[in-house]
């Protein structure tokens, strides 16, 4: 039965569109050309950009199940909370396939006006999803009032700065140059800085190894979440 607000009318069908039917191509026919995209994975403008975010979790995670657990309206915002269960079948962050299961949960915020979402942000658990798949043991979650840069210095026995460890938690998270120094409140050339300074000096060349590095050395879950908790 189709609901008789347009504005939950039109996030159903996207939803649906995207994780029942399983599809990230035709999201023009739902979107603004210049909607705002905010994802754990992407964040940009344009519909390319959500397209691209659709596809990391769809070549990870192909045959997930979603299922709607409340939906609300307030004015053009539409909430959505929702959970999905699937097996890890692809390539996700670094990880090659390993068929375990997984199951998280998370909310979809849109904004929409004239009959398309100018704004679509996602607040996922990244580091919940990459905890299930990992091989390896992952430290702990940190909690409240925890230190984690020392907790990264400790587990790593190094000394780092604390902005030394903001720009390899966004590294970790692929994030593009531009999106580190606009989060960190620097220039590029600082950031650059930062990190010409700091791969060496962690027994690195490029920053294509600190995911590879942080998962290694099992700091990888606590420089995710710092990472989150500066994009947010």
């Amino acid at each position: 039965m189709k609901h008789r607000d347009p504005k939950i009318r039109l996030a159903k069908n996207f939803m649906e569109h995207v994780w029942l039917e399983r599809s990230h191509e035709g999201l023009d026919e739902f979107l603004s050309s210049k909607v705002l995209v905010k994802s754990p994975v992407k964040q940009n403008v344009g519909v390319d950009t959500l397209e691209s975010a659709f596809s990391v979790w769809f070549r990870g995670f192909p045959c997930l199940r979603y299922r709607e657990k409340k939906i609300q309206i307030i004015d053009d915002r539409v909430n959505i909370d929702w959970e999905v269960t699937g097996n890890h079948l692809g390539k996700f962050f670094g990880f090659t396939a390993t068929g375990k299961p997984v199951q998280y949960s998370g909310n979809t915020e849109l904004v929409m006006f004239d009959g398309k979402i100018h704004l679509y942000s996602a607040d996922v658990k990244l580091s919940s999803v990459i905890q299930q798949i990992s091989p390896d043991a992952i430290v702990t979650p940190p909690t409240a009032g925890d230190d984690i840069h020392m907790r990264v210095n400790q587990i790593l026995a190094l000394n780092l700065t604390k902005r030394q460890i903001d720009c390899l938690a966004l590294l970790c998270l692929r994030c593009d140059n531009s999106i580190i120094s606009s989060k960190l409140n620097i220039s590029y050339n600082t950031f650059r800085t930062h990190i010409e300074r700091t791969l060496p000096f962690i027994g690195l060349s490029s920053k294509k190894e600190v995911f590879d590095w942080a998962l290694s050395n099992h700091v990888l879950e606590l420089l995710i979440h710092i990472a989150l908790e500066k994009v947010r």
